[in-house]
């Protein structure tokens, strides 16, 4: 555990989100310096080390003390309460510190939050050259080169995918389907046993149709641009089940300015010939199967129910029915997993060559049951993980598909990132990590994100979340409720 002491609260955040990327499988314990004198010497042992920041109008020092001694010190000059200006010295100077004492550099420096891009994005929008922004990164937050590159590079490449999207015009549409085969060890999601509710699935079904008749009524006069159905794993339905609810998309949705239309097939458990050729009968034009390893044995300790055999059967499958944008994803730092294996792994996804690959690092997620059992990976949850990335890195090259998003989470492994490669990029991804649309939902679950534009020059001022329940049984009792946040929160809006 780690004791974080503030005179003041205004960078608790910051200065927390700096000491989980350093220690992120560490409890945070926080306290004001009049409490820390209630602490007596046998309680200050319980902790690893004591992280103090005491904010002064002009001059801020932080301190590290370990049993009772002060180790390392920083200070940071500057008025603490112009926060534009003093929170990225701070998290700088906190960092340093933390690198000092650790001994550890970090490939992101000080960078924390989900959107790495988001400065290079601005950056190119005023005008800098690719170096500039590099260079940039590097100086302001220590970002390593490498890292920096990376954040550049997919910020261009989204700047491309994104060029003649209109926030007013345009939306998504997500479907959620919360059934699985079996719940991953490391899932946070909302999903259950398909098994456990096989005979709740039709009506489930009447009611996320109802949500959709309800979204196309909304927005029939915008023009949709994607749809993703995800979960879950939405291949878990039987064949008959998904021609009813695609045929309810067609329907009810016009495709005209459909970009694409995704299907998350993750589980190669999941899938059949019957249900493949009712995705390639229904228009969906992209889908995932995703092994996250071609280790057998991490698949069964992480509770997959199929073999990589498997995962090559579901793939060969898709490709002889003609499916032409083949997702794959990979997770980096499974539970005793090392670069080997993500060798071995990438060495088999090669041959298949999928026309993009998601690569994610293990993040451990409070609603995963790894959570439960993360004591017995603690020593090595960032030993491999960024090692394990360069080799996705360089085979995504191999294969010729390039970064196009990335984005990063809470708890996540060595405090690194997830990226998306791919010779035909997913709108959707995108759309969902910059929020330039609106990304209307359906599904237990599921969140709508609804954009707040300014009425004169379509800037965008913020977004809007509209939430499904998570729970089935509630999403089906309650659905008018659901259907009624959507039109209270689409109501008098001007796009509709």
């Amino acid at each position: 555990m780690i004791l974080l002491v503030e005179s003041d609260n205004s960078y608790t955040n910051d200065l927390r989100s700096m000491l989980q990327a350093f220690y992120a499988e560490e409890k945070i314990q926080g306290v004001s310096p009049d409490q820390v004198a209630d602490y007596s010497r046998e309680l200050f042992s319980e902790f690893r080390f004591v992280f103090t920041a005491l904010f002064r109008e002009q001059h801020t020092r932080l301190r590290l003390e370990e049993n009772g001694k002060v180790v390392f010190t920083a200070y940071i000059n500057g008025d603490y309460e112009d926060k534009p200006a003093f929170r990225n010295r701070l998290k700088l100077a906190a960092y340093r510190l933390l690198s000092e004492y650790t001994g550890r550099e970090l490939p992101w420096g000080s960078l924390t939050g989900m959107r790495p891009t988001k400065i290079a994005s601005r950056a190119l929008k005023d005008g800098l050259e690719r170096d500039e922004i590099i260079d940039g990164y590097m100086e302001a937050y220590q970002v390593s080169e490498e890292k920096a590159s990376l954040a550049v590079d997919v910020a261009i490449r989204e700047k491309e995918i994104l060029e003649g999207v209109d926030p007013r015009r345009d939306y998504c549409l997500y479907i959620g389907i919360p059934f699985c085969p079996s719940r991953c060890l490391y899932c946070s999601f909302a999903s259950y046993p398909i098994d456990q509710y096989a005979m709740s699935v039709s009506d489930y079904l009447d009611a996320l149709i109802r949500e959709l008749q309800i979204i196309s009524y909304v927005n029939r006069k915008r023009d949709l641009i994607s749809i993703y159905i995800g979960g879950g794993t939405p291949t878990s339905l039987e064949a008959g089940f998904l021609e009813r609810l695609l045929g309810a998309i067609e329907e009810n949705f016009d495709f005209s300015h459909l970009r694409e239309y995704t299907v998350e097939a993750g589980r190669p458990d999941s899938m059949s010939p019957d249900k493949m050729r009712v995705l390639k009968k229904r228009g969906v034009t992209r889908i995932s199967i995703n092994p996250q390893t071609m280790r057998d044995k991490t698949l069964q300790r992480i509770g997959r129910g199929h073999t990589s055999e498997d995962v090559i059967r579901a793939f060969r499958l898709a490709r002889e029915l003609s499916f032409e944008n083949i997702n794959m994803d990979l997770i980096a730092g499974l539970p005793e997993e090392t670069p080997d294996d993500m060798r071995y792994t990438l060495g088999l996804v090669e041959k298949l060559g999928p026309d993009s690959l998601t690569v994610h690092s293990l993040a451990v997620k409070r609603a995963a049951e790894l959570k439960n059992q993360f004591d017995a990976i603690r020593h090595v949850f960032h030993r491999f993980t960024d090692q394990m990335l360069n080799l996705a890195h360089e085979s995504a090259e191999r294969m010729g598909l390039t970064p196009y998003y990335l984005y990063r989470q809470k708890n996540i492994s060595g405090n690194l990132e997830n990226v998306g490669y791919a010779k035909k990029p997913c709108l959707y991804n995108v759309l969902t990590i910059e929020e330039r649309v609106d990304i209307m939902a359906a599904g237990a679950g599921s969140v709508t994100k609804l954009l707040r534009l300014e009425d004169e020059t379509g800037e965008i001022l913020g977004v809007d979340r509209v939430e499904d329940v998570k729970n089935v049984d509630q999403y089906m009792s309650r659905i008018d409720e659901m259907i009624e946040r959507k039109r209270e929160a689409t109501e008098g809006k001007l796009r509709f």
